[in-house]
């Protein structure tokens, strides 16, 4: 080992001309990343909903819903009609928009003098001018179920241009396109955008903000504590390069092999300022305080020192990291695992080599060492060492008191899926959710297939008894599918609003309505299928997650061998994600419990000690998901990844209290004396790394995403109890296993006595 680590100090330019050109290669290659913000693509490919979703998507003109709210007081002006057409256009221009429901162009049904006639409610080529043809728009509007509400609210004061797009396009450049050309025609109305393409198209723009924000702010809040810590340029500046070099590697790694920044993705360059300075830190102040004179000496020493217990650390991060590799559901939290767990073995590489090589051309005498305690020691460590020595048994109710109350809190966890609830309540995608679900009857759309002779009377039958049962839910307000179009034709025809019962009148009115766009929308080409239409306007999991189950009883006890009917739809789709949130929870959790406790086990050589290590992490975690419960923090994309972040940080404490605590405890044979100066001495870096990693991740804060918020302050208190937890419930365990020990030597004793 010493040979190899002298490599490092005699190939020092090498190495530093090496590390040189790779960060100029991967920076250059940062140049071809993209921000991906579709959730929808980071679905599995064996996801039901999901190939479902996108099936009818390519049969039915679209299955992802845009929508344009156009505010106005006087709706109903040749203004407003003319500026609602000319958004239509537009729209309908745009390349990736396969279909455009409005004002200006949705289907009407009528009757006049030459009999039943199919067309457009407005005539683009003659629109509204009028008080008397505005009028009478107005009041067809309001007398017709379907658009008031639908395309026009309640209030009239708001009208709604609803699109589809092609399954195959970038839903994000399609939605920024639309608005740019909407923008550029300085309308007087006030216009919100909604619906996945345009929360997407806001979604990238706030993860490019993001990152320009929050990166150069975690970088600034790691200078500030580095120059208290260690109050030296070297001390300050090298960390903050080491773990530079070791993004740009990251970022440049993802642009070769075609990855993209996701909506978690983006926070890479944060999580990894936070965790790897940390092996940076642990060789900048070994080097500073090795007492050596020779300075190739006093690097080598020291890294001969450093190597296994900074790898250890590192490796235990990592498996935190691939832990989502095995146990996630979403593509885009594995690739966030796997780019983390890569840029956490850069910065150890780097810690290992840059820094010593580069070292090793300003050599620094040794420091002086200061008899003084630090404030930290003298205010905080000391009293906490004396209350484990002294009130072992408090502290211990405390901790299990916590346990408790966390256990009981993660049964109040409510899981997040839907994309409107990651934004903050003042965004632009926000509010616009919020009117659609109180004007428009949501955004989410909600597609339900029946597949048999189209044609038939028992068909369209089934198809109408499912549209009725649809409409007895409180978030659906609204339904469309064939069977609407043939009830208004036959009740325009005199015979009131319901299905004929003779296939051939079916047909008859099927011929008139042939042709038009929407039966595009609604039917296939061969006459095999047919779909009913709808919004789901709640955000809420549990309300979406009810209504599937509903729908999914429903279908189950109403299909039969000559109608199947398929569920499929946003909800679906959120629903899938929901219970694949805490399947992930589980099972990367599991995962990283299990690969972190053989990897102390085997470094402590010692099974028991391993179970010994991870207890206060998991008290930790405990503790987290209460607080989560109690506070109301959602389980979603981004907070689903805490726990085995935590993990795999949090367990280097326990395992620098276990090797402190037996390194003094061989030295005097006291387990007082070896428990006060591990929570003194190692207790020190232990709570500085430990403020470094939780500050660091506390930027998460000032996202403008609220999941990302909510990670940020999650993984700040867990590296608070999680010091502390290795400080204090670490070492009660110890003494509690070492009275233990010596009740078994003491009976043992008498026995042979």
């Amino acid at each position: 080992m010493k040979k190899t680590l002298s490599y490092i100090i005699k190939f020092r330019t090498l190495i530093l001309l090496t590390i040189l050109a790779i960060t100029l290669v991967m920076g250059w290659q940062m140049k071809n990343l993209k921000i991906n913000s579709d959730i929808i693509s980071s679905l599995p490919d064996d996801d039901p909903a999901a190939v479902l979703y996108k099936e009818i998507g390519e049969k039915y003109q679209g299955s992802t819903i845009g929508i344009i709210i156009v505010n106005s007081e006087n709706l109903y002006s040749a203004q407003t009609i003319a500026d609602v057409a000319t958004i239509t256009d537009i729209v309908q221009s745009t390349k990736g928009v396969e279909s455009v429901t409005s004002l200006a162009n949705i289907i009407n049904i009528k009757t006049d003098e030459y009999g039943l006639e199919v067309g457009n409610l407005v005539d683009i080529y003659a629109l509204p001018e009028t008080e008397e043809e505005l009028m009478n728009l107005k009041n067809e509007v309001e007398s017709n179920e379907m658009y008031k509400g639908v395309i026009v609210s309640n209030d009239g004061k708001s009208t709604i241009v609803m699109f589809t797009l092609a399954t195959d396009v970038n839903q994000e450049e399609v939605g920024k396109e639309i608005k740019e050309k909407i923008a550029a025609q300085n309308f007087s109305h006030g216009i919100t955008y909604g619906g996945l393409p345009m929360m997407m198209q806001e979604l990238s723009t706030i993860i490019f903000n993001d990152m320009v924000w929050l990166i150069p702010s975690v970088a600034i809040l790691l200078l500030i504590i580095l120059f208290l810590s260690f109050k030296s340029v070297r001390g300050t500046i090298l960390p903050l390069i080491t773990v530079s070099i070791a993004i740009t590697w990251t970022l440049g790694l993802m642009a070769i092999l075609g990855y993209e920044i996701t909506m978690i993705g983006g926070i890479i360059p944060v999580i990894l300022f936070a965790v790897g300075s940390a092996y940076s830190i642990h060789v900048i102040n070994h080097i500073r305080e090795n007492q050596e004179e020779d300075y190739r000496k006093q690097i080598l020493s020291s890294l001969g020192y450093l190597v296994l217990p900074v790898f250890l650390s590192s490796l235990t991060t990592v498996f935190g990291f691939v832990s989502f590799i095995f146990g996630s559901y979403l593509t885009m939290i594995k690739d966030f695992g796997i780019f983390c767990a890569v840029g956490t073995f850069f910065s150890f590489i780097l810690a290992l080599t840059f820094i010593p090589a580069l070292i090793s051309f300003f050599p620094t005498p040794p420091r002086r060492v200061s008899d003084k305690e630090s404030l930290l020691t003298k205010k905080f460590l000391r009293p906490l060492s004396s209350l484990v020595l002294k009130y072992p048994k408090y502290v211990l109710i405390f901790w299990i008191s916590l346990v408790i109350l966390g256990i009981i809190g993660t049964f109040k966890i409510d899981r997040s899926t839907n994309l409107a609830s990651f934004f903050n309540k003042k965004s632009e995608t926000r509010i616009a959710e919020e009117t659609l679900q109180e004007q428009f009857g949501g955004s989410a759309p909600v597609y339900v297939l029946f597949k048999g002779d189209v044609h038939d009377p028992d068909f369209l039958a089934k198809m109408g008894d499912f549209s009725d049962f649809l409409k007895t839910n409180p978030h659906i307000s609204h339904v469309t599918s064939i069977v609407d179009l043939i009830e208004q034709m036959n009740e325009a025809m005199g015979e009131g609003r319901k299905l004929p019962t003779d296939r051939a009148k079916i047909e008859q009115l099927w011929f008139l309505l042939e042709g038009h766009e929407v039966m595009e929308q609604l039917v296939s080409d061969d006459l095999d299928e047919a779909i009913i239409q709808t919004r789901f306007s709640s955000i809420n999991t549990n309300d979406t997650k009810k209504f599937i189950d509903e729908v999914e009883e429903y279908i189950a006890a109403h299909q039969d061998e000559n109608v199947t009917i398929q569920l499929s739809g946003i909800p679906s789709v959120y629903v899938n994600m929901d219970s694949s949130l805490l399947k992930s929870q589980l099972s990367s959790l599991s995962i990283a419990i299990v690969l972190v406790l053989l990897l102390i086990s085997i470094s402590l050589r010692s099974l028991k000690l391993g179970i010994m290590g991870i207890v206060p992490i998991l008290v930790t975690v405990s503790a987290v998901f209460g607080f989560m419960g109690f506070t109301g923090i959602s389980l979603d994309v981004a907070t689903v990844s805490v726990a085995s972040i935590v993990l795999g940080i949090g367990i280097d404490y326990s395992i620098h209290t276990i090797s402190s605590f037996n390194y003094y405890f061989k030295i005097e044979n006291d387990i007082d004396y070896a428990i006060k100066n591990t929570i003194c001495i190692i207790g020190k870096s232990i709570m500085i790394n430990a403020t470094a990693v939780g500050l660091g991740f506390s930027v998460l804060l000032f996202s403008h995403l609220i999941p990302m918020k909510f990670m940020g302050l999650l993984i700040a208190i867990s590296m608070l109890l999680s010091s502390i937890g290795a400080l204090t419930l670490l070492p009660i365990m110890i003494i509690i296993n070492h009275n233990y020990k010596n009740k078994l030597l003491t009976k043992k004793q008498l026995k042979t006595a």
